[in-house]
């Protein structure tokens, strides 16, 4: 983890300030300690109260007071306790209007020089404001999905506009209208989780929001997570909770911007070991004057008037539906669609060697090698799959067969039953015979169980 020197502008001291919001996290793994870590936590808040769980890293967020925080940093069952960040959108859509067409940053990051696969088994997921389902560039995508975040409202709405000019760099539809997307043939598996826009429209969240989010994504079976988020003061829970999914390599690809302040702070969750940090550029390959200049950025793409998709009725005006904006929020989706479309192509590589020829591909555009304001360079779809078949075993996998399933025995035609001899009549009881009764058992087999043994042996 890299840590960030003192903020440039004083603009952000409003909102970076700590609130009384916290996360607690405990040492105990069980399963009794996590059913009880809320109640731990009530027990000792000293007139707090708990807002929400996060279970799978064995936390509560919580308000807390002073004597609360010193009290849980005392409990032997606590393993930390630290101040929950705020993150903010990291770019800002203008309110022109403009002629709808090719985005220039898709032939910049050549996208348009590689097809999508025929099949898309790799899912992207887009944590941000919602999108607008009503969109003519979404509305007939059936591959979009999505989850509400407690407060933030419906995904399929967008009150910011900016998590619908994000999917629009990523996945518009090529359908003879309006703009296209890095994957425009609407075969790109899409899940949308909303953190955004709940708080009278407001632009930030806090980092266990997105560890939060983040856990949504990786439940739908999600491959690369996009962010264009930022915040300049590192989360203990959130860097362990992006690194456990990025898992080394062998997991979640997770891409961010690096953030709009134009100096050399570092931001989060971009910063982070296990994710993708993503530097803004403009149309001549200029390095964007707010772009986040610092050894942890990446990779860099277009982030400047870049022209995507926004809301319905957004903006008045018969070319309403699009517009341009800037920030490394743009950047990041152009690196993050680029990831999904080569992944594609190559399944069976991990996420950690995705990521190394994406950088091992990328344009130099600054000084040799990797520098502050371009990271490894511009990224490069075409290239990055031609890295990969040229150097990576895994490019070439191919899936092992499936193994066939034991042939269903075929029962032999049983051989017709020997009739029995036939039972003598009995003698007629004569008067004061005793007549000796005896009863005998006969097995039946039950036709429901025979019926599903059947159907276990037949199945896959």
């Amino acid at each position: 983890m890299r840590t960030s020197g003192v903020l440039a502008l004083s603009a952000l001291a409003c909102c970076a300030a700590a609130d009384d919001r916290y996360v607690v996290t405990f040492k105990d793994h069980s399963d009794a300690a996590r059913r009880g870590y809320a109640g731990l936590a009530v027990e000792e808040l000293a007139g707090g109260s708990v807002v929400k769980e996060l279970p799978r890293h064995r936390a509560v967020v919580a308000h807390l007071k002073g004597d609360g925080v010193a009290a849980l940093r005392r409990n032997a069952r606590v393993a930390s306790v630290e101040v929950d960040e705020k993150r903010f959108l990291a770019g800002s859509v203008d309110t022109a209007e403009f002629e709808p067409g090719r985005p220039y940053g898709l032939d910049m990051v050549q996208a348009t020089q590689l097809a999508e696969a025929a099949r898309a088994s790799k899912k992207l997921c887009i944590i941000d404001s919602g999108l607008d389902m009503n969109h003519p560039d979404f509305a007939n995508n059936t591959m979009i999905t999505g989850s509400d975040d407690d407060g933030a409202g419906a995904w399929d709405r967008d009150p910011l506009s900016h998590g619908t000019h994000i999917a629009g760099t990523i996945v518009a539809l090529r359908n003879g209208a309006g703009v296209v997307g890095v994957n425009p043939e609407g075969r790109l598996p899409v899940h949308i989780v909303r953190v955004f826009g709940g708080r009278v429209w407001t632009r930030w969240t806090y980092s266990s929001d997105l560890v939060a989010a983040v856990d949504e994504c990786v439940s739908v079976g999600s491959d690369v997570v996009s962010l264009s988020v930022t915040g300049f003061s590192a989360s203990e829970i959130e860097e362990r909770a992006f690194a456990a999914h990025y898992a080394h390599g062998d997991g979640v690809l997770f891409v961010a911007a690096a953030g709009n302040l134009g100096t050399d702070d570092f931001g989060y969750p971009a910063s982070y070991d296990s994710v993708i940090s993503v530097g803004a550029i403009s149309a001549a390959e200029e390095p964007a004057k707010f772009s986040q200049r610092n050894d942890a950025v990446e990779l860099c793409a277009p982030g400047v008037d870049v022209l995507s998709c926004v809301p319905t009725g957004h903006f008045r005006g018969e070319l309403g539906d699009y517009a341009l904006s800037d920030g490394t929020s743009m950047a990041t989706p152009h690196v993050s669609g680029v990831a999904a479309l080569v992944w594609n192509h190559v399944p069976h590589c991990p996420a950690g060697v995705i990521r190394q020829a994406l950088a091992a591909s990328a344009k130099d555009i600054g000084p040799p090698g990797r520098d502050p304001r371009f990271g490894y360079g511009l990224v490069q779809a075409r290239d990055a799959l031609d890295t990969l078949r040229r150097q990576f075993p895994c490019a070439h996998a191919t899936p092992e067969p499936p193994t066939p399933a034991p042939p269903t025995p075929v029962p032999s035609t049983p051989a017709p039953p020997t009739p029995a001899p036939p039972t003598p009549a009995p003698a007629p009881l004569e008067p004061g015979d005793i007549a000796a009764a005896t009863c005998g058992s006969t097995r039946v087999a039950g036709r429901a169980r025979v019926g599903l043994c059947d159907v276990a042996a037949a199945g896959p």
